[in-house]
């Protein structure tokens, strides 16, 4: 993140970060160019490859800043680091901006290398599996707000299911690139018929994480099969989910 002169904003991800294990971080200061090319966006949302002088202005201008990101796809070098300070191991979100007091998702995706990952599932796994499909279905379908439905969708992918998974597909009318992802996740819980042609559609999205998850579920669904129908995809995220599917073999 940029150094504005809300500390809060720049600094929104420490607590996100934590969560994966490590107890302390420092913030590192360095100075590139504003005609760097970034990644940024929202975490949730395509990434627009810009000038990161560009993706300044834009966090300074957005109404709801908290969730951006900026990746700068190069390494840092020593000369453009200014200094390393401490930092309040206090500050920010976690899961997601506005989180607080919201109950955390307890699926094995979200909670993947979490610390205290078991207490968070035991807190909330027998309240989630109380919901059938059924009723978990109907509450989708009479839902617009985005993070509602993720974490329906998060509930839905916690036990295969037997289902059709056409049942689900209003949601691509939502026009979201997260919920996207999502249904992109879910959909390897799903060994059904219809399962395959929806994972298709959704390997030809232009946003690379949908197509990293679409491609992760269609080779854990269908193994072999899967691994020569994406050496014909040319590209970059569906080769990264290929190598490591290789590499685990």
């Amino acid at each position: 993140m940029p150094v504005l002169q809300n500390f809060y904003l720049s600094h929104q991800w420490l607590r996100e970060l934590k969560r994966r294990g490590v107890k302390t971080f420092v913030g590192v200061y360095f100075k590139v160019d504003s005609k760097t090319k970034v990644f940024a966006g929202k975490y949730n949302t395509e990434h627009r490859h810009i000038e990161l002088g560009q993706a300044i202005k834009e966090i300074q201008t957005m109404e709801d800043p908290l969730g951006y990101e900026i990746i700068i796809d190069r390494k840092v070098e020593a000369k453009e680091v200014e200094k390393i300070k401490s930092l309040p191991q206090n500050i920010g979100w976690r899961y997601k901006p506005r989180a607080n007091g919201q109950k955390p998702c307890s699926c094995d995706y979200c909670i993947k290398s979490t610390i205290k990952a078991t207490r968070i599932r035991e807190k909330y796994e027998i309240k989630k599996n109380k919901a059938t499909y059924n009723e978990l279905l109907m509450r989708l379908k009479s839902q617009d707000d985005i993070l509602e439905i993720e974490d329906l969708l998060c509930h839905i992918r916690s036990k295969r299911r037997k289902g059709d998974p056409n049942e689900l597909l209003f949601l691509l009318g939502k026009n979201s690139t997260s919920i996207d992802q999502e249904l992109a996740l879910t959909l390897k819980m799903f060994r059904h018929k219809n399962t395959k042609p929806i994972l298709q559609f959704l390997l030809g999205k232009a946003d690379n994480d949908t197509r990293e998850f679409a491609a992760d579920s269609f080779l854990k669904l269908y193994g072999k099969e899967a691994e020569q129908y994406l050496t014909t995809f040319n590209h970059q995220a569906v080769e990264t989910v290929l190598k490591d599917w290789r590499d685990k073999k």
